[in-house]
């Protein structure tokens, strides 16, 4: 009798244990995260490269204005954080997007700067990661017709 117990007890707990496994979500893909984000924070942690920097060239790119991102001053609502360090003794700076919630690293990189363009160049890198994860908001421009074209036109 009391093996039957033990026996039963162990089959619950192999059931629940595989049971809550299941009910466990899978995490969204980066491409998920991205595509949804619609606020960033931005952080950094060094005096040769400001916070305000890197906010004004992301907000003076035209395709954070296509995608209505927002950067706000409260980490806790925001959907992206983007993190940025210096290596000490160094002109390399380390950057981080993370999605918030999941804690998810979406993107990263590293940018190398004498001359103070770090923030630009910082803006460039995720701006030109997010159009592949959400695509290029830029409208295709209509080829040119050719000489010849538009002389059969005209005719």
């Amino acid at each position: 009798m009391f093996k039957k117990i033990i026996l039963f007890f162990l089959m619950s707990a192999a059931a629940a244990v595989a049971g809550l496994a299941q009910d466990q979500p899978s995490l969204p893909t980066n491409r998920e995260l991205v595509s949804k984000a619609r606020s960033l924070y931005v952080d950094s942690d060094t005096v040769y490269m400001k916070r305000e920097q890197l906010v004004s060239s992301l907000l003076g790119r035209e395709e954070f204005k296509t995608w209505e991102l927002q950067i706000t001053n409260n980490q806790r609502l925001a959907d992206l954080l983007v993190r940025v360090h210096r290596v000490p003794f160094s002109n390399h700076f380390i950057y981080t997007v993370t999605d918030r919630r999941t804690e998810t690293i979406v993107m990263a990189g590293k940018v190398d700067s004498l001359a103070g363009t770090v923030y630009g160049l910082i803006a460039d890198e995720i701006v030109h990661k997010m159009k592949t994860f959400r695509g290029d908001p830029a409208p295709q421009k209509p080829q040119q017709q050719s000489s010849a074209q538009k002389v059969d036109a005209t005719n």
